[in-house]
């Protein structure tokens, strides 16, 4: 577990080139470019099997809010939680066929003041299995 939390950490600050969800065959792909002390690394960052994924752009009332875009740094943060987050729920008390859906990721990945969370990776190939 220690491997994957050192190549995690490689990735604080990258920049996101680009970003695919694949959500018929339950992937998301992120290629991210790191430089430090002047050397350029790419990485590509699969999670794969994905059964839940969450996205939330700001929080609260500023969730509606656009980014204010500038070239640089996009992954903010990226965390590993061997247990899980905990309950990531949809609540409705209008609907209440909707809150039989719910997961627990194990990835949480913060994108400016963003966040997303998923479950299961592979880094440049290599599949960790958490």
């Amino acid at each position: 577990m220690n491997e994957l939390k050192t190549r995690l950490n490689e990735l604080w600050g990258g920049t996101i080139e680009s970003l695919h969800f694949d959500l018929l065959k339950g992937s998301v792909t992120l290629k991210i470019k790191v430089v430090r002390n002047a050397v350029v690394s790419h990485y590509e960052l699969t999670f794969f099997e994905v059964s839940a994924h969450y996205f939330i752009k700001n929080s609260g009332e500023n969730r509606r809010n656009d980014f204010q875009y500038d070239e640089g740094d996009d992954l903010t943060s990226i965390d590993y939680f061997a247990k899980g987050i905990g309950n990531v729920a949809i609540k409705s008390k209008t609907n209440r066929w909707v809150n039989q859906y719910f997961s627990s990721a194990n990835f949480a990945l913060e994108i400016w003041s963003s966040m997303l969370f998923i479950e299961k990776v592979a880094i440049n190939g290599v599949v960790f299995d958490v």
